[in-house]
């Protein structure tokens, strides 16, 4: 069996997330993109990715069996796989995971990252279910359901409606609805979109310009599953978890310095 010397994906934001993990600055880096929501990394801050040295390091992982290997306080048994789906299935997975101090408490850190505009579809959607497999189904109408409640959770808070689907904004809804289950299991958890902006590996297809232009392509794109003003805010929740969205830049040149 041959085994990969190195990732396969090697470019663009899924390059710069590996810079940033193995990175001496990588502490800096993210405390300073967490600056205003209370939180700093944790020591041991158990970072996945970790760099490039050998594929379990830099495999992108799903978020149950991350807790699973790296548990927090309040998820000490992990998280109920089946939540999202009943059967073996595609679930997310996440640039960068990590553990934080919110506010004194054990949290999470969840980060989705861009380095070019093209990456943030509006028609990304879930792959359909298949009629004739019943398993298939099942894990279908099971994210559905979650959709639907965190909708309903989120559309609570008083910012307005918020309508995450399958059809559209898909990895955006499965984030925000990752977000708000975390929050109501009682944790902490903070989630970045992250724009890796003026990227060399994009320097002529579609690039992030800067801050704003990057703040400009989430709000857009947000549009179609939430309203803007739940961006920023810290909510908490009566189980004693809390949930923040941040929208963040960071020039690779960061790396170098």
């Amino acid at each position: 069996m041959t085994v990969n010397a190195e990732p396969r994906r090697d470019k663009g934001s899924y390059r710069h997330m590996l810079d940033l993990a193995a990175s001496p600055k990588f502490e800096s880096i993210i405390n300073h993109i967490l600056d205003g929501t209370g939180a700093r990394l944790a020591s041991p801050d158990n970072r996945h990715p970790k760099g490039r040295m050998k594929a379990a390091d830099w495999t992108e992982m799903i978020l149950e069996d991350y807790l699973k290997a790296c548990p927090l306080p309040q998820l000490q048994t992990g998280m109920d796989r089946k939540w999202w789906m009943p059967y073996t299935g595609n679930r997310p997975t996440w640039d960068l995971l990590g553990h934080l101090v919110v506010n004194g408490e054990p949290g999470l850190l969840l980060v989705e990252a861009k380095a070019r505009v093209g990456e943030v579809g509006d028609q990304d959607s879930k792959s359909p279910a298949e009629p004739k497999n019943p398993r298939s189904v099942a894990n279908d109408l099971s994210i559905r359901l979650r959709f639907a409640e965190a909708s309903l959770a989120l559309s609570d808070l008083g910012y307005g409606k918020f309508q995450l689907s399958t059809e559209h904004q898909y990895q955006l809804s499965n984030r925000l609805a990752y977000l708000n289950q975390l929050t109501s299991l009682g944790v902490p958890t903070v989630l970045v979109y992250l724009g890796w902006v003026n990227s060399p590996d994009w320097p002529t297809n579609e690039p992030l310009k800067d801050g704003r232009h990057w703040e400009k392509v989430v709000k857009t794109h947000f549009a179609k599953v939430g309203p803007w003003e739940f961006v920023s805010e810290k909510k908490t929740h009566e189980s004693g978890g809390s949930m923040q969205m941040v929208v963040r830049a960071v020039s690779p040149d960061v790396l170098n310095d």
